[in-house]
């Protein structure tokens, strides 16, 4: 049994790929498949050799609007200005990038003790990243929560965009303060590592609402 006929069969992504349209796809481009990475709203995701290198490739789910081809010119976007996984190549129907080989944020916070200087790079890196992407007026969409934003020292890596929009209002930076500084287990942890006062955390958040009414003008 070959590995595409192996994952035909799993149990939770099995009746949510097009295989014939893979199994093209991984021939005409060369791609070696490894292993299934996980699924999300939109996509399914592989991982996989291409060109010799380590990538992630998405398809999309046979269940949900296929946004595969808006995701990748995102991508590419953000790309020049040195955000996200880099692109390797896309179409309609696949999308093929650098995989990322780290730990998300959500699961680092949780993670034994962690340096307080290390931690503010990471803080200082993912608002700097949202802050480039608000003033080129590209919105991720789910920045809250810590999944999408993955670790891999030295960098910091924003991935998918699948949500992301450009043209609507983008609430990248006041997402990252709400994450780091807000009400959520991260926000707390995050305070407690930082060693951030309840001033200082109020003030951050009077800070960001100010931010939210300039980008409304």
């Amino acid at each position: 049994m070959n590995i595409l006929d192996r994952f035909r069969e799993h149990k939770v992504i099995g009746g949510l790929v097009d295989w014939e349209r893979l199994e093209e796809i991984v021939k005409s481009e060369g791609i070696r498949l490894l292993d299934i990475l996980g699924k999300g709203h939109r996509g399914v995701v592989f991982k996989g050799i291409y060109r010799d290198r380590e990538v992630a490739i998405k398809v999309p789910r046979l269940d949900a609007k296929n946004t595969i081809y808006q995701e990748g010119c995102i991508l590419k976007e953000v790309n020049a200005l040195g955000i996200g996984p880099r692109l390797y190549t896309f179409s309609r129907d696949y999308l093929v990038m650098e995989y990322i080989d780290g730990i998300t944020l959500k699961d680092y916070i949780i993670s034994g003790d962690i340096d307080r200087e290390g931690y503010l790079n990471i803080v200082k890196e993912v608002l700097k990243q949202c802050l480039r992407l608000d003033i080129h007026g590209i919105d991720h969409g789910e920045i809250q929560g810590g999944k999408h934003i993955v670790l891999k020292p030295p960098r910091v890596y924003l991935i998918d965009f699948g949500s992301a929009k450009i043209g609507r209002t983008p609430r990248n930076f006041t997402s990252a303060i709400s994450l780091f500084f807000g009400k959520s287990h991260i926000a707390r942890r995050s305070c407690e590592i930082l060693n951030i006062s309840e001033a200082e955390r109020n003030h951050i958040i009077r800070f960001a609402k100010r931010y939210k009414e300039h980008l409304k003008n």
